[in-house]
């Protein structure tokens, strides 16, 4: 597994990545706060077919294959269930069995109350999947680049396109620092946990340019390996007794490599949300009428949380009712006492 070609050249591409499926996520939200939840692929029929949807789907979906009228070589399958609220949506997302099961995604529905009007709001939110904790994305990227990155801003001439590239670079960068550092930390901590006198724990920082080196350029299936490579570098065998004890450290960093490629190897997706009523906010880039939308691709979620969100204003109908009975009460009384 080549890390250099894995960790950087998958981020770049991933901007321009074309999937071979089309997946839309539609949710049709109810007065009463129920809704119902559609899951749309679209693709040759091998395609849509195809596991890694962006929420898990199960027997209680109602599943529907049928033939795109606007374009015969494609299909569409569309699975389709109600939810009488967001709870029980997400249980269901709680029991995801892919790697997504490693996002911690999260799905409100919920009303607030102003008398004459209610304000229906949809929330959705995905946590970054950012697994590197030493070092500080915010270091690497700005404000500006973050909003290039994530798709918040969209590119509107050949200016915004060489910011976008500027940007991707600067995450390039992150990602390898942040690997190499994360990998140097785990070494260490195996190291220590060794408890061997023959060993300092800081000779891994004597040799961080080859570790450098092996990131970018070698095949190797597991951090473990670097086990060897320290070794060989160092000419100190009893470094090698780190592969007796193994730690948990390098199954940890085998686990966050796995994330990162998953995350950046994501299929992008679109979320539509239909509101009762009027719309009157969201952070949606994309309305039409009662319906907002987002799209949902790897560095949308990378490095901060996805927020989506839309409100909309009904029309309490009852509480006119109620308040014309309560004026027209009112009303009567004054008349009534004034005639006393």
């Amino acid at each position: 597994m080549k890390r250099k070609q894995i960790i950087i050249s998958i981020f770049i591409s991933i901007l321009i990545f074309s999937s071979c499926r089309e997946i839309k996520v539609n949710t049709v939200v109810n007065k009463d706060g129920s809704f119902t939840r559609m899951i749309v692929i679209t693709g040759d029929s091998s395609e849509v077919i195809k596991t890694g949807l962006p929420y898990p789907v199960d027997e209680t979906w109602k599943r529907e294959l049928l033939r795109d009228t606007t374009d015969h070589e494609n299909h569409v399958l569309t699975y389709t269930k109600y939810f009488e609220n967001s709870d029980l949506l997400n249980q269901e997302i709680s029991q995801d069995t892919g790697w997504k099961k490693n996002l911690n995604r999260n799905i409100l529905v919920e009303e607030k109350f102003g008398f004459f009007y209610s304000y229906p709001i949809y929330t959705e939110t995905i946590k970054a999947a950012n697994p590197f904790t030493i070092l500080d994305y915010k270091e690497y990227l700005g404000k500006e680049d973050m909003l290039w990155i994530t798709g918040k801003k969209l590119a509107l001439n050949s200016s915004d396109s060489a910011k976008i590239e500027d940007a991707e670079k600067k995450a390039d960068a992150f990602i390898e620092e942040a690997f190499t550092s994360e990998l140097i930390a785990g070494l260490k901590k195996a190291i220590e946990q060794l408890n061997n006198p023959a060993v300092n724990p800081e000779l891994v920082e004597i040799y961080r340019d080859s570790i450098v080196s092996k990131i970018d350029d070698y095949d190797y299936d597991s951090t473990l390996e670097f086990v060897d490579f320290l070794a060989e570098w160092s000419n100190n065998d009893e470094i090698l007794k780190l592969k007796e004890i193994k730690p948990d450290t390098f199954e940890k960093l085998d686990n966050t490599i796995k994330l990162i490629i998953n995350v950046l190897s994501m299929e992008p997706y679109k979320v539509f949300v239909e509101m009762p009523g009027i719309i009157t906010e969201t952070n949606s880039l994309s309305t039409k009428g009662n319906q907002v939308q987002w799209n949902v691709a790897a560095t949308s979620i990378l490095f901060e949380d996805y927020n989506m969100i839309v409100e909309s204003r009904i029309i309490n109908k009852w509480m006119f009712v109620i308040a014309g009975i309560v004026l027209l009460s009112l009303i009567i009384m004054i008349i009534f006492k004034s005639r006393k």
